[in-house]
């Protein structure tokens, strides 16, 4: 998932929400922090953990039908983003901001662990704009 807040305000196509919850979804619903939020460009060469190498924090919150994804790192201050969400399958998650584009995720889930994933994510690596990255993450329960 993209660390930025939308630039543009736009309308989003309402996707199919969690509800009605099925027994394995409501396990997603809640608040998870990260302990790992990296991304890893397509050669491989370059790779930054928001959480451990810039010290920052990442929490994402997820209700039935909608998200907010809240992040602070280097001196950009506090930042957030959110729309909706919604579960395709048994292992991806489809979130779709208020502007700006959707991106559908890889997840797994334990007991207090929630495991994101995506190899078409983007991030800045040396200050020159975004390229095309992976991204994975590691968040326990708040």
């Amino acid at each position: 998932m993209r660390l930025r807040t939308p630039a543009v305000p736009g309308s989003v196509e309402s996707p199919r929400s969690l509800s009605p919850l099925d027994a394995g979804n409501e396990l997603l619903l809640g608040s998870w922090a990260a302990v790992r939020w990296e991304y890893t460009c397509r050669d491989g060469a370059r790779r930054v953990d928001v959480v451990v190498d810039l010290g920052g924090t990442v929490t994402l919150s997820i209700t039935a039908d909608s998200y907010v994804l809240s992040w602070v790192h280097g001196s950009d201050g506090a930042q957030s983003t959110g729309g909706t969400i919604s579960v395709i399958g048994d292992d991806h998650i489809d979130f779709r901001p208020r502007s700006g584009d959707p991106e559908r995720v890889d997840f797994r889930r334990a007991t207090g662990t929630l495991v994101l994933r995506s190899d078409s994510s983007s991030w800045d690596f040396d200050g020159r704009g975004e390229e095309a990255a992976a991204f994975s993450a590691v968040m326990v329960r708040l």
